[in-house]
């Protein structure tokens, strides 16, 4: 029960979608970790129809879906306007560098506090040809506090000490406590091989699949007992798949987008994110979290956020970007050596469970949320 003492923090979140990304997910869960605390209520403006997480249904919220026709609508301010006049956010939370630009006026209008959580990367390098920076410059000076997955996406984006803070994203264990058995999911994929290396990620440029393919290729050409699987969607993915097509390997399948990754990880003898550093530094990446989550040792590129979670050596291994034989090598490594795979796992599974449980996020939103609603607004 609500304490009828004092109101309910509101807060109002934005978001450009619900797409199949990791952003979208742990949106979810912190919506569903808050369904369990009192004090709060929770209203989420979606400005496309794209709802790839059906769950956001079952957590009891308003939803209002405001589809753009373009990147800059105006008719989202005024929609905004609307949710905001009724509703009296005490926190509006944009997760979307969009969003932010949208939120903006809406939260200097109304007096609310402005979460500005568009930073889930750490780019390498910074300079005003990137669109998410030039609108961080812009909504700044509107932010309460600009919110960052990774210390790696603060430092990057230069954001000050006064208004930057990191929450780490969180893991919702109860994703994987009644998955079903390895050896039935690996059936119904038609995967008859011993070992399984995966990799989840959008089909971009910014995640370095064709990294993965060579390495893979590699593999493939010396030994019958790995099957790799990519498991995504995005622009990319046709091409790939008319590539692979073309190399008729076998043991070698891109999975596409799916609903069930988190039983497709479990068959994982290693879990894969090799990024293009060109394009992308990763925040604290989901993929990672399922991986380790699962007890699957991880091989990702030794950049950004990577190492705020990967201890090379430790629960997985950081390799070069774009080196196609250091991911092999590694591969072959840990699928030789199965001591070796077992007790990364067993690390990997301790460091989520102590720094990035779900339950720690949302405690840190609970904190943060009513700092700012008490009107407290230092960091």
């Amino acid at each position: 029960m609500l304490n009828s003492s004092r109101p309910a923090i509101r807060v109002l979140h934005i978001t450009d979608t619900l797409g199949s990304g990791g952003k979208e997910r742990q949106l979810i869960e912190l919506l569903r970790g808050f369904n369990k605390i009192d004090g709060f209520v929770n209203e989420l403006v979606v400005l496309s129809d794209t709802i790839h997480y059906d769950e956001v249904g079952t957590l009891g919220i308003k939803i209002h879906i405001f589809r753009r026709s373009r990147k800059w609508d105006f008719r989202i301010f005024e929609k905004l306007y609307g949710v905001a006049k009724r509703y009296r956010p005490n926190i509006i939370y944009s997760w979307e560098s969009m969003c932010s630009v949208y939120a903006s006026p809406i939260a200097l209008l109304f007096g609310s506090a402005l979460i500005n959580g568009m930073i889930r990367y750490a780019p390498l390098v910074l300079n005003l040809k990137d669109q998410a920076y030039r609108r961080l410059l812009l909504t700044a000076p509107f932010s309460t506090v600009i919110l960052a997955n990774s210390l790696a996406g603060l430092r990057a984006f230069r954001v000050d000490g006064q208004k930057g803070l990191c929450i780490h994203n969180g893991f919702n264990f109860n994703r994987i406590s009644d998955l079903p058995d390895v050896n039935a999911v690996k059936r119904s994929l038609e995967i008859r091989t011993s070992h399984v290396v995966g990799m989840i990620a959008r089909f971009h440029r910014q995640k370095d699949y064709s990294t993965f393919f060579k390495a893979a290729k590699l593999l493939c050409s010396e030994r019958k007992d790995i099957t790799f699987v990519a498991v995504g969607e995005g622009p990319d993915l046709e091409s790939f798949r008319e590539r692979l097509k073309s190399d008729s390997q076998a043991n070698i399948r891109i999975l596409g987008v799916s609903k069930r990754v988190e039983e497709i990880v479990k068959t994982f003898s290693v879990g894969v994110l090799v990024t293009d550093t060109r394009y992308h530094g990763e925040g604290i990446a989901n993929a990672i979290l399922e991986y380790m989550a699962l007890e699957k040792p991880v091989i990702a590129t030794d950049a950004a956020g990577n190492r705020e979670i990967v201890k090379d050596g430790e629960n997985g291994f950081l390799i070069p970007f774009g080196d196609e034989n250091a991911l092999a090598l590694r591969i072959r490594e840990i699928v030789d050596r199965p001591d070796v795979g077992s007790a990364f796992g067993r690390a990997g599974r301790a460091l989520v469970e102590q720094k990035f449980g779900i339950e720690q996020m949302v405690q840190k939103h609970v904190e943060l949320f009513r700092r700012l609603a008490s009107g407290n607004r230092a960091l």
